[in-house]
């Protein structure tokens, strides 16, 4: 949460300084927002986004170079919506604001649900695969 609330405050007191210069674009200024648009919409695709992301979380968990992979995913789906949600606020928008952050508060929660149904089914199948390889061979019959 405090990582969010630095996100956030970081990129509105940035936005405010640019805004303040007049160094945004004519076009950002005019509404056109395409990186933000795609941000502040949630839909299908974002919730896909957030369990692959959970997904690749899960699994990595258990690898040696986990930490690396689950940062960047992780920070994939979840720092450009809080961004977003301050660059928004220093420039007025409410309302793409308010879709950032149901961006972030879904992709946190896949992330969550994902880990914690995650984590059980893979140990699930750990445990049938070191069981399945850790049985005896059947015997073989031979005719006679």
């Amino acid at each position: 949460m405090i990582g969010f609330a630095l996100a956030v405050a970081g990129a509105l007191l940035l936005a405010l300084v640019v805004r303040g210069a007049g160094l945004e674009s004519n076009a950002y200024a005019l509404g056109i927002r395409p990186v933000s648009n795609l941000i502040d919409t949630p839909n299908w695709f974002s919730l896909i986004v957030a369990l692959l992301a959970g997904v690749v979380g899960v699994v990595s968990l258990t690898e040696a170079r986990s930490s690396t992979l689950i940062g960047v995913f992780i920070s994939v789906t979840t720092i450009p919506a809080a961004s977003d949600i301050g660059v928004s606020v220093a420039f007025g928008s409410y309302h793409e604001a308010w879709g950032s952050l149901l961006q972030l508060v879904l992709n946190v929660i896949v992330l969550a649900i994902v880990a914690v149904a995650g984590l059980p089914a893979q140990r699930a199948v750990w445990r049938r695969i070191a069981q399945a390889t850790s049985a005896p061979p059947d015997l073989q019959r031979t005719g006679g």
